[in-house]
């Protein structure tokens, strides 16, 4: 990647608990490590795309005094494969929410010792900096169930164009009594409609951009990923720690950020999710005309801007209860062997 002026960049690889190469990318102010960061935001991209697909977004939060994590999920970008050659494709939904866990965990002993100052670096210790989720479409999908597994402790989740359910209209029902039977038979045919490209931005460049870039996928989805997607999004509908108030997600501070006018996923079952969800402190930010890729939209600069305010505050905010020795001395769930990371 070429250098960004004010910015710190590291990437590597980690192994993940079935031998495969995961890519990362580290992105902090340059101050550090003399300066701690007001937050670290681990980003998740969407299906068929990956990490690098979203610098300006990590140069801005950069430039507010946030680090930022990211990486490629298995079969996307620069990752390896579930299945040899077959991209865009998990064998088990688990595996994407379990390598996003040990991606974290690695960052934390790889990246946090040579982007943080001393104090900092200590797994679990006060000094350490609270930890965002950030994700977009497909990415939302893994991160919610990468926060509910409770591996980590996050002070904030950020879902754009969330990729939370499905409208069954009456093909789609009957579809899905196919799906399984399918799934079993010929589990890496692509035959589920995935990404409406159509719908993705109203900016020609990106638009084409995103079509060249070698290492998206533009395909269907297999009919295994299918399956495993609509269960995923079924399981989050039904996990009652998102309506228990007295439940450690909804402590959480939660914002949404969705163009009205996104075909690519859905844009009710996003506002029902919002209803439903009993956070505390919970806000969605909705933008007329807005299609999927809202921070590739010519409006932009506005998402950013309402994006960083709400980053801002919450950051201040832990910052407050820190100084104030609140309730964040909790134990660390980190293990006590890290996982395997490489530096390239």
């Amino acid at each position: 990647m070429t250098s960004i002026r004010g910015i710190r960049y590291s990437e590597g690889r980690a192994r993940n608990r079935r031998s495969q190469q995961l890519f990362y990318c580290a992105f902090f102010p340059d101050r550090a490590p003399v300066e701690s960061v007001r937050g670290v935001i681990f980003f998740l991209h969407g299906i068929g795309e990956h990490s690098h697909r979203f610098l300006h977004v990590y140069e801005h939060l950069v430039s507010l005094g946030f680090g930022v994590l990211a990486y490629d999920m298995i079969g996307h970008g620069r990752s390896d494969c579930d299945v040899p050659e077959l991209r865009a494709h998990a064998e088990r939904f688990e595996h994407f929410v379990d390598d996003t866990n040990d991606v974290i965990t690695a960052a934390k002993y790889a990246v946090y010792p040579e982007m943080l100052p001393p104090q900092a670096r200590v797994i679990g210790g006060a000094g350490e900096p609270p930890l965002f989720f950030l994700g977009i479409s497909y990415g939302c999908l893994v991160g919610l169930h990468t926060v509910l597994s409770g591996v980590h402790r996050f002070s904030g989740v950020v879902l754009a164009s969330p990729a939370l359910g499905v409208e069954m209209t009456l093909v789609l029902r009957v579809q899905q009594v196919l799906a399984k039977p399918l799934a079993s038979a010929i589990p890496y045919h692509r035959i589920v409609p995935g990404v409406n490209f159509d719908g993705l931005t109203r900016d020609p460049a990106f638009y084409r951009d995103y079509m060249n870039d070698k290492l998206n996928v533009k395909d269907n989805m297999t009919a295994r990923m299918g399956v495993l997607s609509l269960t995923a999004m079924q399981a989050i509908e039904q996990n009652t720690s998102t309506t228990d108030a007295d439940s450690a997600f909804c402590r959480l501070p939660l914002l949404i950020l969705q163009g009205t006018a996104d075909i690519v996923t859905s844009v009710s079952v996003a506002r029902a999710f919002y209803a439903r969800v009993a956070n505390f402190d919970k806000e969605m930010k909705e933008y007329p005309g807005l299609c999927h890729c809202i921070y590739n939209e010519p409006e932009k600069q506005q998402v950013l801007e309402d994006l960083s305010s709400w980053l801002l505050a919450r950051a201040t905010q832990y910052a407050q209860l820190r100084a104030n020795d609140d309730v964040l001395a909790a134990t660390s769930s980190a293990p006590s062997t890290a996982p395997v990371w490489s530096k390239l």
